[in-house]
């Protein structure tokens, strides 16, 4: 394939220069937009929780708690919603739980207009908030659905390509959101701002969705209908189990898991960090992540595709976890913030080449039919981590401070040489299903 990348999806190829011709799709629209959504979700939290649940009397551990609560009930809702959009459509599926969104903002700007009293050792608006989260989180497996119906509309040959580019949107998400959050929170109406804000972009989402998102999965495509157990649903192990015979599956998401966790961990602790090292207040953190997101988009929608075609999906996403190790060890040593803007962007290119290529290799190597389900899986995967990394992590924060850091980086290294020892990426094309 050719480096040129036409907006949108059709999956034509022009036989002149080689290139994959994805001109607009009209369903393309609405997905963009509820990824973008998904990401405000927490990126407008970022340069603010720390201050509002500071505010609210809350200390490091209140601010781990919320961070956890969102991901731990989309852990569980991340599995249903996939293997239900895999029987039913994704369309449905997709509207409802955009709804939920939706409606978790409304509980959230709620939480501003309730008295400040606390109970014990939390506040009233705390606990609301807690439920705004939560409400989030039940509905919040969405990204595993969206994912889905990306791979649905796209050719094999596409998909790291559209995975890097829905990875682009998430940079852009990560630019909007921390600035709305951080500039407008010093507005008179505080943090209820950029939640009202976020909540009219929440809206106006599901509005286009339903006018202009239509199917992906015909009828014949969906797996076949047996009478869903719910208890058997949120069984996690056991839906990883089934995949246990497939090489491929099994040592990604080992692998995965790893990533997952210093990636949590240190997403919960990185505005800590700022706090502590240079003092950053919320509007300064929030400008810092414009600068993040910038990298991210071009790391995913264009470094990452021209990597993946030069040197393989899997390869470059073992490079990406290499970038990981070494920017975590560094981040130790650096105190200058000069010096800290190209570690950043080191870090950035790490988690930047891992994600659409870690979702492009599972898309591959399992039947249509199951995208929905071995997204889900991923979402559970995903959201475990989310709920577990920040309890651990801001607590090894409070007690050893950025050396935190050295054992992340620890953890991928481990990680790594254990799946080339157990695997080795020549042994495996990591192309086709092998179930």
């Amino acid at each position: 394939m050719g480096g040129h990348f036409y907006f949108g999806l059709t999956g034509q190829k022009d036989e002149k220069n080689d290139t994959i011709n994805i001109s607009m799709k009209r369903e393309f629209i609405p997905l963009l937009l509820l990824t973008f959504v998904n990401t405000l979700n927490f990126s407008i939290l970022i340069p603010i929780l720390p201050f509002i649940i500071k505010a609210y009397g809350g200390g490091t551990v209140m601010y781990g708690v919320i961070l956890s609560t969102y991901p731990f009930f989309q852990f569980f809702a991340a599995p249903i919603l996939g293997t239900l959009s895999d029987r039913y459509g994704r369309r449905p599926i997709l509207l409802i739980s955009q709804t939920g969104t939706m409606l978790s903002w409304v509980i959230f700007a709620l939480s501003y207009f309730v008295p400040h009293i606390t109970i014990g050792m939390i506040s009233i608006p705390v606990v609301v908030i807690m439920l705004a989260r939560i409400a989030d989180g039940i509905t919040g497996g969405n990204n595993a659905v969206a994912n889905a119906y990306l791979s649905d509309i796209t050719t094999h040959e596409e998909k790291t390509k559209t995975f890097g580019l829905m990875g682009g949107v998430v940079g852009l998400g990560l630019i909007v959101g921390p600035v709305i959050g951080g500039l407008t929170m010093s507005s008179s109406l505080g943090y209820l701002a950029p939640i009202l804000l976020t909540l009219a972009i929440s809206i106006a989402t599901l509005i286009i969705m339903v006018k202009y998102l239509p199917e992906s999965l015909p009828v014949e495509k969906r797996a076949s209908f047996v009478k869903m157990s719910w208890i058997k649903e949120l069984q996690f192990l056991p839906k990883i189990k089934k995949y246990s015979k497939n090489r491929q599956i099994k040592y990604l998401f080992f692998l995965r898991g790893m990533f997952l966790f210093v990636l949590n961990s240190f997403s919960s602790i990185f505005v800590l960090f700022l706090i502590d090292t240079f003092a950053f207040d919320s509007a300064k953190v929030g400008l810092l992540f414009v600068v993040i997101g910038v990298f991210l988009i071009i790391n995913q929608t264009l470094v990452t595709s021209w990597l993946s075609k030069r040197i393989g999906d899997l390869k470059t996403f073992v490079l990406g976890q290499m970038a990981l190790v070494v920017s975590q060890l560094l981040f130790v040593f650096v105190s200058n913030f000069i010096l800290f803007l190209p570690l950043i962007y080191l870090n950035n290119f790490g988690i930047s080449v891992s994600m659409p290529t870690f979702k492009s290799l599972i898309s591959k190597a399992v039947d249509k039919s199951k995208q929905g389900e071995i997204m889900g899986i991923d979402e559970s995967f995903s959201s475990a981590s989310a709920a577990i990394a920040p309890l651990i992590a801001t607590w090894f924060y409070a007690v050893i401070g950025k050396y935190v850091f050295v054992l992340q980086a620890l953890m991928l290294l481990v990680s790594i040489v254990f799946f080339e020892a157990k695997r080795g990426w020549k042994k495996t094309t990591y192309s086709t299903p092998q179930e």
